[in-house]
């Protein structure tokens, strides 16, 4: 039993030598006299470079602890240390890249250029030396010469796309970007687009969807929508229904010819485009909508609403955005058709501007109702570039609240006063 346990405590006592001094070849022992091994003292590195002068490890450390210690920065030491750890592994590209860096603080472009260029030529497809020797001559101003790598990124590692815009976009404004670091194919302008949504950069999303075109690049349709809802959501309604209808052209669903701004206002299809300034129709408790091709004012069909009566609706979850001119007068007219619709809070049409305060409203329509004609007459704000027309019931206080009964919605025309007055005005 004795002599088990003395085999046992040789073997221990065997591998925590040899584990010594494999730490010791290492010169990670030395820097376990630190509280913390991933950060040991100056006395503790230059004690390993001597112990292991042939380890490069020790003299990098060195080189960085002269460069970035507070209150002792010494880059000619920095400098020197970088230089043996690059003399024992040259081919370690993170030594090259943090001596540019120090020569670039010396005041050495030149110099400092040239390690750059023997950084790349290490790894020339590797991300972090393209990241690092970008970030080195943007720090210096040098935009021509940092483009070639921020470019290189952003045509191999798609990924990291973002961080590369953050950072030029700090240095040069958004058109410098566009027409000189964006590569020039679909796939790069599309991911340049979705971070300029991220972002909230309508201006400049606007050129670079500009600029796509121009060069012949197809955006699909998904695309196109996400485009269209993003330019709305600034605000920018007018923009947005530019390209809606280069869109409808591009699938040979043209605009209507007679005026109307309304998208679908007979609900023929139960879709033209989805988004954009098609209608969106939202699900809600207590309310079911659907398309109706049994009840029509005109043409083939309309669109029901029917409420259940267990529920006090706000209902605002049928509109359309509407692209209109400020300072216009115009006509919006809808045709509803109630069959048993109950409490006083009925069914009416809404027009709503986006950007200034806006707001006007038919009359509501309650009880049984053969297809009427509601009309909203209006003057749109200045500046204002469009809003919503939704069907719309508010939410009320009284005892009689939970409503019941159906809608259909049929033949809703936008026009402006001009262009309205004729046709049962």
């Amino acid at each position: 039993m004795k002599r088990f346990i003395f085999s046992i405590l040789t073997l221990i006592i065997s591998f925590a030598v040899g584990y010594h001094v494999l730490c010791l070849w290492k010169s990670v022992s030395l820097y376990q006299t630190h509280p913390s091994i991933l950060n040991p003292s100056k006395d503790d590195l230059l004690r390993a470079s001597r112990l292991e002068p042939s380890n490069p490890d020790p003299h990098y450390r060195l080189g960085l602890f002269y460069l970035w210690n507070i209150g002792d920065v010494d880059l000619e030491q920095s400098f020197d240390h970088l230089k043996k750890a690059i003399e024992r592994n040259p081919l370690q590209q993170e030594y090259w890249l943090t001596l540019a860096g120090v020569l670039s603080r010396m005041g050495k472009p030149k110099t400092s250029d040239e390690v750059l260029e023997r950084a790349i030529s290490v790894f020339p497809a590797g991300y972090a030396g393209r990241w690092a020797a970008g970030n080195l001559l943007l720090q210096r101003g040098d935009y021509e010469r940092a483009l070639p790598h921020f470019s290189y990124i952003l045509a191999h590692y798609p990924d990291q796309s973002s961080l590369v815009y953050d950072i030029f976009l700090r240095a040069k404004n958004a058109d410098f970007v566009l027409e000189n670091l964006v590569p020039k194919d679909r796939a790069s302008f599309d991911q340049y687009l979705h971070y300029l949504y991220e972002i909230g950069d309508q201006e400049a999303a606007v050129k670079t969807w500009d600029k796509k075109v121009s060069l012949g690049y197809k955006s699909d349709r998904q695309d196109t929508l996400q485009h269209i809802d993003f330019l709305i959501s600034r605000g920018l309604l007018g923009e947005a229904f530019r390209v809606w209808g280069a869109r409808l052209k591009e699938e040979g669903l043209l605009i209507p010819s007679d005026h109307n701004l309304i998208t679908n206002g007979r609900f023929e299809v139960e879709k033209v485009l989805g988004g954009g300034f098609d209608w969106r129709i939202e699900k809600v408790p207590g309310a079911e909508v659907s398309f109706d091709r049994s009840v029509a004012f005109e043409g083939k069909g309309s669109l029901r609403i029917h409420f259940d009566g267990k529920e006090n609706i706000d209902f605002y979850h049928v509109f359309q955005y509407v692209a209109w001119k400020p300072d216009t007068d115009y006509l919006l007219r809808a045709y509803l058709k109630t069959k048993g619709i109950t409490t006083k809070s009925g069914l009416r049409i809404e027009a709503v501007g986006i950007g200034p305060a806006f707001y006007s409203a038919s009359e509501s329509l309650t009880g049984d109702n053969g297809w009427k004609e509601l009309r909203l007459a209006f003057h749109t704000p200045a500046h204002s570039q469009g809003g919503i027309i939704r069907a719309r019931r508010e939410k009320t206080d009284k005892f009689d609240r939970l409503i019941s009964g159906t809608v259909w919605l049929d033949d809703v025309t936008l026009k402006e006063r001009q262009w309205a007055i004729g046709k049962r005005l």
